[in-house]
């Protein structure tokens, strides 16, 4: 399968997923066969990394690299861009899919905070490239005509 194709596959895929990571599910376990009251389930799979983090209204990272990455808005907005392209904003359950190597940034807007759900791939060989950081985002990048 082309690699294009391929990435927006998993992206597809992983948005129910990442959907689903927003949600908090309790499990209890009764008996080895079924070790749960009511639905539970998975989240994760081989060489994929589900994590969630939290912003303050402002707070953004600096310009970085890594593996395919696709960003789920769990609470507040999103403010994100990709180089060469404009500065975007997603509202709730809304989501963003970063392909792997592309220099970018995300955070909260300014007005409100954020938490997000990522899921980043693994590449071809099933590992993770590691994460470049490279120099933080100015306000005027950050400010730069947010399109919706």
């Amino acid at each position: 399968m082309h690699r294009e194709h391929r990435d927006r596959w998993r992206a597809g895929l992983v948005a129910g997923v990442a959907a689903a990571a927003s949600l908090v599910w309790i499990g209890h376990a009764q008996q080895e066969q079924n070790p749960f009251t009511g639905t539970s389930f998975r989240v994760g799979s081989e060489g994929v990394n589900v994590s969630s983090r939290g912003f303050e209204a402002g707070a953004r990272t600096h310009w970085h690299t890594h593996s395919a990455q696709l960003l789920f808005v769990r609470e507040g907005s999103l403010r994100y861009q990709v180089e060469g392209q404009p500065v975007a904003e997603l509202g709730l359950h809304e989501t963003a899919y970063l392909p792997r190597g592309v220099r970018h940034w995300h955070g909260a807007t300014p007005g409100e905070a954020l938490t997000h759900v990522s899921v980043t791939f693994p590449n071809d060989a099933g590992e993770p490239l590691p994460i470049e950081w490279m120099e933080p985002v100015t306000d005027a990048v950050y400010a730069g005509g947010a399109a919706r």
